[in-house]
């Protein structure tokens, strides 16, 4: 019999009280939320957002009455996930299709950047090349360090490109912030800080243009509003509005990444 594996990120360690369910999962006290929410990754993985007065005992009554439906959606997207790995690079890519300015409609990629390697005895690096080509020189018999180069490139890239795009937005829609960042998240597309900072995804180079968009406009709308309020989300229709079907394209965001990004 399998037992819950709970890991609590700022909180203790608890005893799962249901020993029959057959998934781990970890909780997150965070500041903005008002309720207790159940979020799953397409890896499978579950984290339970809390407030941070919370008291964590009432979660494992939680977690049994919210099994079955736990245990259906984690079902349906690790089959998804398992369904698509044939569509995604699983070692070293020899392209980079980038969407970020292409629209929905459109089909094709707006950037393809060719990737090629180049053994040598030195550290290994990502050179930029005419015409949109990228070289990875180094030790390329090593997927890893060579998929971490190419990911480091695209987050150059992405402060080059989206940051100036998150700059126009916040001048055009008045919503003012103060410093710009760009990481890799395993599970946020981006955030925005108390402090009105704001962390972009180098992720989002991979999505259509209007999900992008309104990822940028959604974040910005947090620096009025650190939650999810009624009128948060009154802020962003807005500032953009129609935004619903790029939200729901984003909750299925991740089919766009290449599976080297993720690893």
């Amino acid at each position: 019999m399998d037992f819950v594996t709970v890991t609590i990120v700022q909180l203790e360690l608890f005893p799962p009280s249901d020993p029959s369910t057959d998934f781990d999962y970890t909780v997150r006290k965070s500041k903005r939320a008002k309720h207790v929410s159940i979020k799953i990754e397409v890896d499978g993985r579950v984290e339970i957002v809390v407030p941070p007065r919370y008291n964590c005992k009432n979660l494992p009554d939680l977690i049994a009455k919210r099994r079955d439906w736990i245990l259906k959606n984690r079902a349906r997207l690790l089959n998804e996930h398992q369904d698509t790995a044939t569509d995604w690079q699983t070692t070293q890519p020899d392209k980079l299709e980038l969407r970020w300015q292409a629209p929905l409609a459109q089909s094709t990629p707006s950037e393809i950047w060719q990737v090629s390697y180049e053994a040598d005895s030195g550290p290994t690096l990502c050179i930029p090349l005419p015409g949109h080509g990228l070289k990875v020189r180094g030790n390329v018999d090593h997927v890893p360090t060579c998929n971490q180069v190419l990911c480091e490139w695209l987050g150059h890239k992405a402060h080059r490109e989206l940051v100036p795009w998150l700059r126009q937005l916040s001048f055009d829609l008045d919503l003012p912030f103060k410093r710009p960042s760009v990481r890799g998240q395993k599970t946020r597309w981006a955030s925005c800080s108390s402090s009105k900072n704001i962390s972009l995804n180098y992720k989002l180079l991979f999505l259509p243009k209007e999900v992008v968009h309104y990822v940028l406009v959604h974040e910005l709308c947090h620096t009025v509003h650190m939650n999810h309020s009624q009128a948060f989300w009154r802020l962003v229709d807005d500032k953009m509005p129609g935004f619903e079907p790029y939200r729901k394209i984003l909750k299925n965001g991740w089919k766009y990444i290449p599976r080297w990004v993720e690893n």
